[in-house]
């Protein structure tokens, strides 16, 4: 089950406003991977996280104190505000990860962290996707970070050559977990985790991605997010300014 090296660290930096299933249910994928990893969630400051589901967590470390070496250094999405005024355009985040991901194995994100990644020029000459209603203001970075963004709806890459992975959304950190885990520790690992998280997924509708929903629902979510599409809009074409 294991080959006697230490434990891969897993490093989550939040930040409030995060989505709570962006770095938990990744999380437990390799919490429950026969201790081959071993995960730390980490903040500006030590103290409760506010997520966007308005419950809290509580960071095991700040960016300034003593923590592991991270290993895998894995970026969660979150509410807008949160990751525009919170991660994308804060300095303390920002220079966080920069450092974090000089001598990390893996460096990544699921959800609308592809955006804070850019930000920090960690996505430049990758293969990428994010959540997706913001495909499209992802692919205005496409002639500046030189990113290539694949059609359809994948629910994880990971771009091997660069040592990036960027996922869908929320839901879509489960998937990206159990790739790293396969990539990182073989097949049978990666079954051996979604079996004890029992991820077998069946919905009880079939509408988990704009190529199957119906199409009259799929416009319907998109005005809903009209603004928060513009919030992403407006941080994209600040991010290009400065580039």
């Amino acid at each position: 089950m294991t080959d006697n090296k230490p434990p891969l660290v897993v490093g989550f930096p939040l930040y409030d406003g995060v989505t709570l299933m962006d770095f938990t249910g990744a999380t437990d994928v390799f919490n429950s991977a026969y201790g081959n990893f071993t995960v730390i969630w980490l903040a500006e400051e030590k103290r409760p996280i506010k997520t966007s589901a308005a419950t809290f967590v509580y960071p095991n470390y700040s960016f300034t104190d003593a923590y592991p070496h991270i290993d895998i250094l894995y970026v969660p999405g979150g509410h807008a505000d949160g990751v525009i005024n919170n991660a994308m355009f804060n300095e303390a985040y920002q220079n966080f990860i920069k450092t974090a991901a000089v001598n990390a194995q893996w460096t990544g994100s699921v959800c609308v962290g592809a955006f804070i990644l850019a930000a920090a020029g960690l996505l430049n000459n990758c293969t990428v996707t994010t959540y997706w209603s913001q495909l499209n203001n992802l692919r205005l970075l496409e002639g500046y970070c030189n990113i290539s963004i694949p059609e359809g709806y994948p629910r994880g890459i990971i771009d091997e050559q660069q040592k990036r992975f960027t996922g869908g959304g929320i839901s879509s950190s489960v998937d990206l977990a159990l790739m790293l885990v396969e990539k990182i520790n073989g097949k049978w690992m990666a079954e051996a985790s979604e079996l004890y998280i029992q991820y077998a997924p069946n919905p009880p509708v079939q509408t988990g991605s704009p190529a199957t929903a119906p199409p009259s629902l799929v416009k319907q979510v998109l005005i809903s997010q009209a603004a928060v599409t513009k919030l992403y809009y407006d941080a994209v074409q600040r991010l290009i300014n400065t580039i």
